[in-house]
């Protein structure tokens, strides 16, 4: 039997060899070259095996950046299949956009399979990886496509010896799967040239609708929102498929149709409405249904069938999306959340050391601006004498009293063990004294309804204003800090 022959690198050589066994694909032969993005040294022996490809039977299947497209053979025949990046087969461009522009090494299945190898190629021992990976990333990221059964350990691993973070996250080959389904129904069309009418036509609708399929995969895996990509399937049921009425029923929507609520319970994938000329299809990934697309008023109810086949893979690529738009979201929420941590202090809430040193140098525009400092008295003893956790309930107590007394537009932060500030823009004296006042009124009330009389609260404050022009908040900082402490002698000296 001829074969196609599709020369892909080893990075994902694993994903692609998994989609031809998993859909039997016999005509397809996969050739594996080495990655030249780290072993430069190996351009000769990826040039022979280019050099072997059959004329008008082969695809190379790369980056548009890829060194393998240089080392193609003159004068030759063979097809080239490009994307963006080496893993645009695997997820949208936009979402290695992001994780490129947060400075992640992205890694495939085949690298991570033979990483020592890699850096060992790379001419990299222990230090010099560490070096060159951490000069421009913060995180690896590892595309898990469920292939290599060990591949947690393989990442901790690595992490562990480049000492940067890791990430995994969980990518299907649905994109692959649907490439080589287009490629195979082109190929055995090309292959068959000289069979029956009806067996080429029906080669030639099956290669016309997986090109169709794929190209449609390409539109909605550029979007980023849910409603953006819920909004371009249906521009494509609308103006590829000719309908004139296109509804999603989300699996959050409380008024469901008794035909749309009996499929979504039912294992059914969808529901053909013939004489309606209309069809109901699930969306769902990985057992997680995300809504239903309900189509009617075809312009050829004739083809209703037909136009339900394609329409059944178009659901299956579309839940799909949806779940690495999920996927992308939960990541985008993982990144806001440990920006926020680490710009916050884990125990009160408030800003931290980090926050402030941000705004430390910023010039003060006019002498609205003030700088309160405080101090916790005798936060030692108590952590001394009754142990860190009543010391901080101390703390806490102190936060919440600062929570309460600033307004929103404030900067209140904790930047040491017992110390905290806050900033404080357009407040004039009287709104200083009334924010002092509020505060001592407080602690107050706090201590009047304790009952353990060592968690009585009693701090020091001290504030500054600009006096001078080229000030900056640092400066009203030590002026505040002068006068928090010299209200700390005063009140040793009173006892």
């Amino acid at each position: 039997m001829e074969k196609l022959q599709i020369f892909i690198c080893e990075n994902f050589y694993p994903e692609y060899q998994k989609v031809v066994q998993t859909e039997g694909f016999e005509d397809i032969e996969l050739r594996v070259f080495p990655s030249l993005c780290d072993q430069k040294g190996h351009k000769m022996e990826v040039q022979e095996i280019l050099g072997q490809a059959q004329k008008k039977k082969s695809a190379v299947i790369c980056s548009k950046s890829c060194d393998v497209l240089k080392l193609l053979p003159e004068g030759h025949s063979i097809r080239t299949i490009t994307g963006n990046y080496c893993f645009s087969h695997l997820t949208c461009d936009e979402f290695l956009n992001y994780l490129i522009s947060q400075g992640s090494y992205i890694i495939s299945s085949g690298w991570l399979k033979e990483w020592e190898n890699h850096i060992k190629d790379m001419g990299f021992d222990k230090d010099t990886a560490r070096r060159f990976f951490q000069e421009s990333n913060k995180q690896m990221v590892f595309l898990d496509t469920h292939i290599i059964e060990n591949a947690e350990w393989l990442i901790k691993e690595l992490s562990s010896y480049v000492e940067l973070p890791y990430m995994i996250v969980p990518i299907e080959v649905e994109g692959i799967r649907l490439l080589l389904k287009s490629l195979v129904y082109e190929w055995r069309l090309h292959r068959q040239e000289h069979e029956n009418t009806a067996t080429i036509n029906e080669l030639r609708n099956q290669c016309a609708e997986y090109s169709t399929v794929f190209d449609i995969l390409g539109k909605i895996s550029t979007y980023a929102k849910r409603r953006d990509i819920i909004g371009q399937i249906k521009e494509l049921f609308l103006m590829v498929f000719g309908a004139q009425n296109f509804i999603f029923w989300s699996d959050q929507s409380n008024s469901l149709p008794k035909e749309i609520r009996e499929l979504q319970m039912n294992e059914e994938y969808y529901l053909l409405l013939r004489e309606d000329n209309r069809f109901c299809i699930k969306i769902a990934w990985d057992n997680t249904l995300y809504g239903i697309i309900d189509v009617s008023g075809f312009l050829f109810p004739q083809y209703i069938e037909k136009y339900l086949n394609l329409a059944v893979e178009v659901s299956k690529l579309s839940g799909l999306v949806l779940h690495n738009n999920e996927q992308y979201e939960k990541i985008l929420e993982s990144e806001k959340e440990l920006k926020h941590l680490s710009l916050h202090d884990s125990m009160t809430g408030l800003y931290n050391r980090t926050y402030i040193n941000r705004i430390l140098f910023d010039g003060i525009k006019d002498s609205k601006t003030c700088v309160f400092m405080f101090d916790i008295d005798k936060l030692k003893y108590v952590n001394d004498n009754y142990g860190h956790a009543e010391g901080d309930k101390l703390i806490s107590s102190f936060a919440e009293i600062m929570k309460r007394s600033f307004r929103e537009t404030d900067i209140v932060a904790r930047i040491g063990g017992d110390e905290f500030t806050a900033i404080l823009y357009d407040a004039d004296e009287d709104i200083i004294e009334a924010i002092k006042q509020r505060i001592i009124d407080q602690i107050r009330e706090n201590n009047e309804n304790l009952k353990a009389k060592h968690l009585d609260l009693s701090v020091s404050i001290g504030y500054a204003r600009p006096e001078k022009e080229n000030e900056t908040i640092e400066t009203l900082m030590h002026k505040a800090d002068e006068q928090m402490y010299a209200d700390k002698v005063r009140k040793r000296n009173s006892i």
